[in-house]
């Protein structure tokens, strides 16, 4: 079992995008919050398969999901891999089956990011971590260009982004069955001076700025598991 910073640079060799573990964020959320390692994990909309590879230095099982197989022949050997319509299909796993689930970068893709999140619900166990990160629609530009524009940064017909939740639809739906226990901005703590920044600083440093995601770490709520429970043994 690797350290944590062999496991950080593994990660960044891995996942030249993933600015969680080439910054050596997710190692530090591992050992802050406490975990549990040597167990099971997936990564939701894994892609080729970095960040779950990189996982593979802290749980025993590491499971990955995607609409389609785009694994590097490095994931296809090491991971498991199931093919799942995130939109519409049921995770084929038992409930509680997994310590923690990640989707970094994946729900503004989706046509009902709510599927993911009532699953995710279902198969995290008690005590368990979800791990998101979306694109920032909050950081003051973004809030410029809704004001004049009507439109925000990644949210346009240049991409494929589509899920875009106000705090209050954010709170009726994932919060309803998670609890936020910390958020992390990629350029910084506040959310709108740190991703600020970079309007003043040209072009490239702009999108850059404009493209930074938020990640959310959560815990299933205490009250809902307890209140599923009663309702299942009737």
């Amino acid at each position: 079992m690797a350290s944590i910073n062999e496991s950080a640079s593994y990660g960044d060799k891995l996942a030249k995008k993933s600015w969680l573990i080439k910054t050596g964020k997710i190692p530090g959320i591992i050992e802050r919050h406490k975990v549990v390692k040597l167990g099971r994990m997936i990564d939701i909309g894994c892609g080729r398969g970095s960040t779950a590879l990189f996982f593979k230095d802290f749980f025993n099982e590491v499971y990955a999901t995607d609409m389609d197989c785009y694994l590097s022949e490095e994931a296809k050997a090491k991971l498991k891999f199931l093919r799942v319509d995130l939109n519409f299909e049921k995770f084929p796993y038992l409930d509680g089956y997994f310590d923690l689930v990640t989707a970094l970068q994946v729900i503004e893709h989706l046509e009902n990011p709510f599927q993911v999140m009532r699953e995710t619900h279902r198969v995290l166990r008690p005590g368990g971590f979800f791990i998101i990160s979306i694109p920032n629609p909050f950081q003051i530009t973004n809030r410029l260009k809704f004001l004049f524009g009507g439109n925000v940064g990644r949210y346009t017909l240049d991409n494929n982004h589509l899920l875009f939740l106000t705090r209050d639809v954010f709170k009726k739906t994932y919060l309803a069955k998670f609890d936020l226990i910390e958020t992390i901005y990629q350029k910084g703590d506040i959310p709108f001076w740190g991703e600020a920044w970079g309007y003043f600083r040209g072009k490239a440093r702009r999108q850059a700025s404009e493209n930074s995601p938020a990640v959310g770490i959560f815990q299933p709520r205490r009250r809902l598991r307890a209140k599923e429970k009663v309702n299942n043994s009737r």
